[in-house]
């Protein structure tokens, strides 16, 4: 019987899934056995017998308090399956000013195209929007349906869109909240306001860092795309719920008609506290830098962080400071901080968490300069 279920597709995933989290208790515990687990899982997915693990919750905070249900390692297989199923299906519709989760894309390169268009442009005003809670707010039947319709229409077999239905069903339905355990500080969990919960979004949204729920997002807001695209006359981009409109003074009057459509035909509501209409020769606030025609300059609030982590948090192995450095300075590279980065690196050598080991890491730091 013909199947999208098969020990080739399986391994393929596993092995996508492993490069990403091969670290991870949940991997190295299914690592031991690994062979009886995948053909498990095989035989699981075939029989359509297939459940959905128990998530791990827990807190973070950098950047800023988010609540996480992390996904079983078993789980994350499967959703690496399906996106290698149905993602070319999906990807060649997205609009290219799209940035987030998608392969030749990422922030970095969204930057880059949006400090592109402010100097080859003379468009004067940008308006930046936020979706209010998105991931929590996501309307499960909205997205299953966007979906369901795509793969109804696919040139594939119907076994194919049977199973690729299944699956999606479960892994959109599945309420996290009703089978976890939580890990972590629990006194963190009261940095989570309500509407930015699952435990409170009665029904709604998506646990945050899965695969699945970074691709589904994009789909959800496919429509959103396409409808500014064609009717805010002016430029606009976008990463995740982040997006920004340039044009004349008069995009300020696309506004209140997006407002309309999100809410009618997403269920989703605009940020009001972060709503931003300027001129854009002020520079755009968009991804941790600060982007004007000419140049890209990082955040103060960035630059602030590495300093407090450096000078002051106490790091078990010299690795693990170095390996801090080295996520900063490269947020750091794709912007004009040459100087920003050479005072950095004196600070680095004075602070009394220095104790270079080797001479080879003072070499590596001199590289990042």
């Amino acid at each position: 019987m013909e199947s999208i279920f098969t020990k080739e597709k399986l391994f393929k995933a596993y092995a996508a899934c492993k490069n990403k989290k091969k670290n991870t208790i949940n991997a190295l515990k299914f690592e031991i056995n690994r062979e009886k687990n995948l053909f498990k899982l095989l035989r699981e997915l075939q029989q359509g017998s297939y459940k959905i693990s128990r998530h791990i919750c827990f807190v973070v905070t950098d950047p800023k308090p988010r609540e996480i249900f992390a996904a079983d390692f078993r789980d994350r297989i499967v959703h690496h399956l399906l996106y290698n199923e149905i993602m070319d299906i999906f990807e060649k519709d997205f609009i290219d000013n799209s940035f987030a989760n998608r392969k030749g894309k990422g922030s970095h390169k969204g930057v880059k195209e949006l400090k592109a268009y402010l100097q080859n442009s003379r468009q004067s005003w940008y308006l930046k929007l936020d979706i209010k809670s998105f991931f929590c707010s996501i309307d499960k039947d909205i997205l299953f349906t966007a979906i369901k319709e795509k793969i109804l229409s696919a040139d594939r077999p119907q076994y194919w869109k049977k199973e690729i239905l299944w699956v999606t069903q479960k892994i959109i339905y599945n309420d996290p909240t009703q089978n976890f355990i939580y890990k972590g500080d629990k006194r963190l969990r009261h940095l989570i306001v309500n509407e930015k919960s699952l435990f409170y979004s009665q029904g709604r949204g998506l646990p945050i860092g899965n695969l699945t729920s970074q691709f589904f997002a994009n789909i959800y807001l496919d429509a959103m795309d396409k409808y500014i695209s064609l009717q805010a006359n002016g430029y606009y981009i976008r990463y995740v719920d982040d997006f920004i409109i340039l044009g004349g003074r008069s995009i300020i009057k696309n506004l209140e008609a997006i407002k309309t459509f999100l809410k009618t035909d997403l269920g989703l509501a605009i940020s009001d506290k972060k709503i931003k209409f300027q001129p854009s020769r002020t520079g755009i606030d968009f991804l941790g830098y600060y982007i004007k025609p000419d140049y890209i300059l990082v955040r103060k609030k960035v630059v602030a962080k590495f300093k407090r982590k450096i000078v002051w948090q106490k790091y078990n192995t010299q690795s693990q400071r170095l390996s801090a450095i080295n996520s900063y300075f490269g947020h750091f590279m794709h912007a004009s901080t040459y100087n920003l980065r050479r005072k950095l690196f004196t600070k680095i050598l004075t602070t009394g968490n220095s104790n270079f080991t080797s001479q080879g890491e003072y070499d590596y730091l001199k590289l990042l300069v």
